[in-house]
């Protein structure tokens, strides 16, 4: 099957109030026989500046380096197991190396990072995530969340407790309910998904879907729209309202 058409458009910011930046994000390209397998992905790390900033990375380079190995195997015509599986392992792998980490150097204790990931290869995607950073979905006009947010507030609005509304200004609104690397053991949702032509995803962490609305993000993505001009004005739109958290994302346009 030919590879998708992809666009691509990244960045990330400190924001306006934080001098070190805890996010981290990646785009890589991989070779296989059957075409590009691209990774595109975002993490928000936890616990403190220099542990923020270790844990973000740490979970993407793991998930990095799975990937990488798993398109070596392709290319050397070894049998593979299902992406879905794959991006589970990296996941898995990611938690264990940085509640490792954690364990060894008490500067680093309580360290842990969110992480979106999706994978796209063979005319489809597949989604890995955990905590309350966000994959969105652009089709025929329409924005809707593909990822669901673990934090404490989501729990609260599906219980019918709060409003999305009252949830955005929550004193409990940063708390995350799932993470990699603060446990021994995480749950990641992992799943495939259909990809359309000319299909949007938009990944960002909590500093710009925290303040930039979905009305926003939907005007900026759409149309003849070049995704790194989009991606710099919803980062900078996210620091003209006060930008007190790092502020990272992703724009994935898929050609029609």
């Amino acid at each position: 099957m030919q590879s998708l058409n992809l666009q691509l458009g990244h960045g990330s910011h400190p924001g306006r109030v934080r001098e070190s930046n805890e996010d981290y994000h990646r785009i890589k390209a991989f070779s296989t026989p059957k075409g590009t397998l691209q990774l595109v992905a975002v993490a928000d790390g936890m616990g403190g500046a220099v542990a923020g900033e270790k844990a973000s990375k740490l979970a993407i380079e793991t998930l990095t380096e799975i990937l990488s190995g798993y398109a070596t195997a392709m290319q050397q015509g070894r049998e593979v197991i299902a992406l879905e599986k794959v991006l589970e392992r990296g996941f898995t792998l990611a938690n264990r190396n940085i509640h490792q980490a954690a364990l060894y150097d008490p500067n680093l204790s309580g360290m842990g990072t969110t992480l979106s990931a999706l994978v796209f290869y063979e005319g489809r995607a597949v989604l890995g995530h955990v905590g309350d950073s966000r994959v969105l979905l652009v089709r025929r006009g329409e924005l809707r969340q593909v990822t669901e947010d673990h934090s404490w507030v989501a729990e609260q609005v599906a219980k019918g407790f709060l409003t999305a509304e009252e949830a955005k200004e929550h004193t409990y609104r940063n708390i995350i309910t799932r993470a990699l690397g603060t446990k021994p053991q995480v749950q990641a949702d992992i799943r495939g998904l259909k990809v359309q032509p000319s299909d949007i995803f938009f990944l960002c962490t909590d500093g710009l879907h925290g303040l930039v609305e979905e009305s926003d993000m939907k005007a900026e993505l759409k149309g003849n729209f070049d995704p790194q001009a989009a991606l710099d004005y919803l980062i900078n739109l996210a620091n003209q309202r006060g930008g007190p958290d790092n502020v990272t994302g992703i724009i994935v346009k898929v050609g029609a």
